[in-house]
């Protein structure tokens, strides 16, 4: 599969590229090209030094939009406030695609976060909204710690709650999560309940912080 991470010069882009790239063509997308073929180079250079098989791995960079033209799925690891513009730069480039979403949309009020949904209810709801209607939303990944994902020796164990109104493209990130290794996929319903999921994502963040915890996640036992 071809998956553009729109983004993906964060670290949570790291972390899904890393882990992807040994099964699936990564396209790493950016505003700027070439801080996406940088990034891309980079994220080469730390599986070849992890002594992985190189010969059949491809990570490239392009800007967004031909990123997501090029790709089958695209992943979304931006900040909310710049989902919606971003959206419509590659608008007509998502046609026929799954978008995948796991951002949240949170405010920082004074020593604390809190979730801070769209009037659609939850991002999710409102990149739907957006998106051409052949395009194919799954919300998930909301709440897993980038250190630890891009960590290639770290073995997580960690649940991602899966949400989306069409079952094909829930069972193709079921796989994708499978691949990722140690990450349990858990199926969390349609679209509609996405916000519940999101919600989390500002809790685990105030937990951190309050209780001295690091790269805290979920797991449901």
């Amino acid at each position: 599969m071809k998956i553009a991470i729109l983004g993906g010069t964060g670290s949570i882009g790291e972390g899904f590229a890393l882990r992807w790239a040994q099964d699936d063509e990564i396209i790493i997308g950016s505003r700027r090209p070439e801080k996406a073929k940088s990034a891309a180079d980079r994220y080469l250079s730390e599986m070849e030094s992890c002594g992985f098989d190189m010969s059949g791995i491809k990570i490239s960079g392009l800007d967004n939009h031909d990123a997501t033209k090029r790709a089958d799925l695209i992943v979304l690891t931006v900040m909310f406030e710049h989902v919606l513009t971003l959206i419509e730069e590659i608008y007509d480039a998502l046609e026929n695609k799954i978008l995948v979403t796991p951002v949240v949309p949170m405010k920082r009020i004074e020593d604390h976060f809190i979730y801070s949904p769209p009037p659609q209810g939850s991002a999710a709801l409102a990149i739907k909204e957006a998106v051409p209607t052949s395009t194919r939303v799954v919300s998930v990944y909301h709440n897993i710690a980038a250190r630890k994902l891009k960590d290639m020796e770290c073995e997580m164990e960690y649940d991602a709650v899966i949400c989306s109104d069409d079952e094909d493209a829930k069972k193709i990130l079921f796989n994708l999560t499978h691949e990722i290794g140690c990450l349990r996929p858990l199926d969390g319903g349609p679209l509609a309940v996405s916000n519940m999921v999101e919600s989390i994502t500002p809790l685990l963040l105030n937990l951190a912080k309050m209780n001295g915890l690091e790269d805290i996640s979920i797991r449901f036992c």
